[in-house]
């Protein structure tokens, strides 16, 4: 056996101090991944770095990947750092996506390294004058917010946090599961804030939430939990999270909660698609730089379509990542028009449901996934429609002459399959109709002495303008469906009835003396047939019931014309009802017809909107299909 050999004690003394050094040395580095909050260098910048670029490489559920920290047998958190192993860092403007399991509670943060960043630039160029503040629109308005800049010499910096739910669990019905819960923490003591231990939480919406936190000179901790899932419901939810310094990473505009507070309208529909359009972008006139910059970009916006009964979808209407893997309206076309006053962008929607009630989402997207400030794009509230049933209206719009008509006009899809024939059908014959005015209008002396023109108020261009706004309206007729009620507010005329079959070939009911669809109605000239002949001749429609121009259409075309072309209006006891409608002072149903759109009128009714708004119109055109 060999002897015990006890060690020298300066041998002892050495090894000892050779594991110290190496101690001290490796929990020195490990620290260096949390700087102290009174120096401002940032230590994680390059992790931080790699963290964003593995970001749109890592598959979801690669958590342990995620982490920025490492792992050493033996020794404790306490001497790698203050994070948690399975805390994953956010960026600033660098969403992370993230599949989560139903009952499952996952961790981020925003460390304090990231506050101290540089202002990222805005995601959109929205051609705006940022000091203006007077004369803007709602829509310039929310436009204004999403570009809003931060004091960049502010000693500590507010953060927002957004958070969009992509997917969640669905059950084959129309039940919805719970949506996730968010939980905050900015207490170094409280690095996993959950259901019990929390400093504030966020409330998710029809799948978006988003909090800001003002004062922020430390970490932030995040928790996002998925509540149990009823039983019969499958899958997983998928979310993305993200973390700014610079405003809102995706915003949603809930408008004014008390009106109908939204920036699209649904101008009109037909059994199977409708056209909708934004509010006015700019007050800028034609003649300025902002105005024709808005009319040479491509439309900016998109918007999204679903069956207001699919409660499903209704659940992820706030979330634009929610709107792309489930709404059923896709872009595939844009171009541009001119319609409206001012510039405007329109959506025209196929591929939808006759009699169905559906819900329309406006959005603004950024194309390039590159962190930038407001780059996730806003949502605004949507608004709601209802297509047609009979299927004898369609909607036609882009048209050569009547650049203005954008509605759904009398129609038979057997005989005329093809829109875009059927929409040049109407627009040549109106556009003969015009020709015999315009070689009327040259024997006015236009170009003369003041003393010589039929008015100092008007010229000849105002009146060429009021005659084509006018003769577009009366000949190409708005058409509404033939068993939509009127209540008795005679803005709705039927027309055609003594067609006597319509499209599905059912027959027109015969009534007594005195009702509708009496045989006496059947032959007067407002009932029996359709305002123009060409309509009965060449299209033939079957009964619809019309939609009446606008009498100020009538009222201004007579205004601005000389007298010597001898226009005229019925009066309201002789005819004028059966010719044309008024829109009713107060109200925001829209009453009559006026090409251009509802939204020429304002809220005090047909006295708010100016004769000239039908010159010059101008608006940008998205088309969508299904």
């Amino acid at each position: 056996m060999r002897p015990y050999r006890s060690w020298p004690l300066t041998d002892v003394a050495f090894v000892l101090h050779v594991y110290l050094c190496c101690l001290s040395t490796y929990q020195s580095l490990a620290w260096a991944t949390d700087a102290d909050s009174a120096v401002h260098e940032d230590h994680n910048h390059h992790r931080l770095l790699n963290l964003q670029d593995q970001s749109h490489t890592l598959r979801d559920g690669d958590v342990g990947e995620r982490s920025y920290e490492p792992d050493f047998a033996g020794l404790d958190r306490g001497i790698i750092g203050r994070a948690p192993e399975d805390v994953i860092a956010l960026a600033n403007n660098a969403p992370q996506p993230m599949n989560i399991q139903p009952g499952e509670i996952q961790y981020w943060t925003f460390p304090k390294s990231s506050l101290q960043a540089p202002y990222a630039s805005p995601a959109f160029d929205l051609l705006l004058e940022l000091n203006a503040t007077t004369n803007t629109t709602r829509l310039e308005n929310d436009l204004m917010q999403l570009a809003k800049k931060q004091d960049t010499t502010a000693a500590t910096r507010s953060v927002w946090l957004s958070i969009s739910v992509c997917d969640q669990p669905s059950s084959g019905e129309a039940d919805v599961p719970p949506q996730l819960e968010v939980y905050l923490s900015r207490s170094s003591t409280n690095q996993q804030p959950d259901q019990a231990d929390y400093d504030q939480d966020i409330t998710i919406e029809e799948g978006y939430g988003y909090v800001n936190l003002s004062r922020v000179s430390d970490d932030i901790w995040v928790g996002v939990r998925a509540p149990q899932a009823p039983n019969g419901f499958e899958g997983t939810y998928n979310y993305e999270l993200a973390a700014s310094i610079d405003g809102l990473y995706t915003t949603y505009f809930h408008g004014d909660p008390n009106i109908n507070d939204t920036q699209i309208t649904a101008w009109d529909t037909d059994s199977n698609s409708s056209i909708l359009s934004t509010g006015d972008i700019t007050n800028f006139m034609s003649n300025t730089t902002v105005f024709s910059r808005w009319m040479e970009k491509d439309p900016p916006f998109n918007v999204y379509v679903h069956d207001q009964a699919d409660l499903f979808f209704q659940s992820m209407s706030r979330s634009i990542c929610g709107l792309r893997n489930h709404a059923k309206a896709k872009k595939s076309d844009k171009h541009m028009v001119k319609i409206g006053g001012q510039p405007k962008q329109l959506f025209y929607v196929d591929g939808l449901n006759s009699s169905t009630l559906y819900h329309a989402i406006m959005t603004l997207e950024q194309s390039s996934g590159d962190p930038t400030a407001g780059g996730g794009g806003a949502v605004w509230k949507a608004t709601s429609f209802t297509t047609k049933s009979d299927n004898n209206c369609q909607i036609i719009y882009n048209l050569p002459f009547c650049k203005d008509v954008a509605y759904a006009v009398p129609s038979n899809p057997i005989d005329h399959p093809n829109v875009t024939e059927l929409g040049l059908l109407y627009d040549r014959y109106t556009n003969e109709s015009y020709q015999n005015f315009s070689k009327s209008l040259q024997q006015i002396p236009c170009d003369t002495t003041d003393s010589a023109k039929y008015s100092l108020a008007r010229n000849c261009q105002d009146c060429d303008d009021a005659y084509r706004a006018w003769l577009c309206a009366v000949s190409i007729p708005r058409c509404e469906d033939f068993s939509a009620s009127s209540d008795g507010k005679r803005h709705l005329l039927p027309r055609n009835i003594a067609a006597q079959k319509f499209i599905n070939g059912s027959a027109v009911p015969n009534e007594t003396t005195g009702n509708l669809l009496s045989p006496e109605n059947k032959t007067t000239s407002h009932y029996g047939v359709s305002r123009n002949w060409m309509i009965d001749d060449k299209i033939q429609p079957g009964p619809y019931k019309e939609m009446l121009p606008c009498k100020d259409l009538c009222y201004h075309l007579t205004q601005s014309c000389p007298a010597a072309l001898q226009f005229a209006c019925p009066l309201e006891s002789r005819g004028l009802n059966y010719s044309y409608g008024h829109h009713r002072q107060g109200e925001k149903e829209w009453y009559c017809n006026w090409p251009g759109g509802p939204n020429l009128f304002s809220a005090a009714g047909a006295l708010g909107f100016r004769w000239w708004w039908m010159v010059g119109v101008v608006a940008t055109v998205a088309v969508y299909v299904s």
